[in-house]
């Protein structure tokens, strides 16, 4: 469901391209390179870039402005935002318990990582939907079917040594990512948007 998920899953290839290419478990890697960078959350659309060029006191049409929201709506919201926050401490959690220092180690690593993005999934599914969201509800189900078949395709590659399928399908997986924080930016669910450095303070 959460970015920070997709990072951590760079972060373990950092380790394991080291454990499986490195020879030693845990001297071949040292030092450890920098983690990488996250994109922007939001991308920039084309209505976006076109109105930089408008004057800056215009100002919106009440039909340009966002409708207000349900209590429902808002409801909605909350509880989404209360997910993405407590998914920090559960990801660290993770984190915390899990070894680098041999190949086995960061197999069960990213496998605990892979159950709790489908936990965490699972408990955004479970929130009630209220009308005006249901559509972008369904896309994000979808999101998050192909997220997991993703997980489970780099699972497969860490297990054979594919470091670049491991590579090319956390690209991929990372534009997946991008398209929740978007939908999930549209409803006012900010918390959702967890970049890597905050994830490691």
């Amino acid at each position: 469901m959460l970015r920070i998920l997709l990072y951590v899953a760079a972060v373990v290839a950092l380790f394991a391209g080291a454990i499986f290419y490195g020879g030693n478990a845990i001297g071949a890697w040292d030092p450890l390179p920098p983690a990488p960078e996250p994109p922007p959350a939001v991308k920039l659309s084309h209505h976006e870039a076109k109105d930089k060029g408008k004057h800056k006191d215009t100002k919106p049409s009440a039909s340009a402005q966002a409708p207000r929201k349900t209590a429902a709506q808002k409801v909605f919201v909350k509880k989404t935002n209360a997910v993405c926050r407590v998914s920090k401490s559960e990801v660290q959690a993770v984190l915390a318990q899990g070894s680098t220092s041999t190949r086995a180690g960061v197999l069960e690593l990213f496998q605990n990582l892979k159950r709790v993005n489908a936990e965490l999934n699972d408990r955004f599914l479970a929130i009630p939907v209220p009308p005006g969201y249901r559509d972008e509800v369904a896309k994000l189900r979808d999101l998050f079917a192909k997220e997991e078949l993703y997980f489970d395709s780099m699972g497969r590659a860490l297990q054979s040594r594919d470091m670049k399928r491991f590579y090319a399908l956390n690209d991929r997986l990372t534009d997946i990512a991008l398209d929740e924080t978007d939908i999930l930016a549209s409803f006012g669910a900010y918390a959702c948007d967890i970049s890597l450095s905050s994830a490691f303070s």
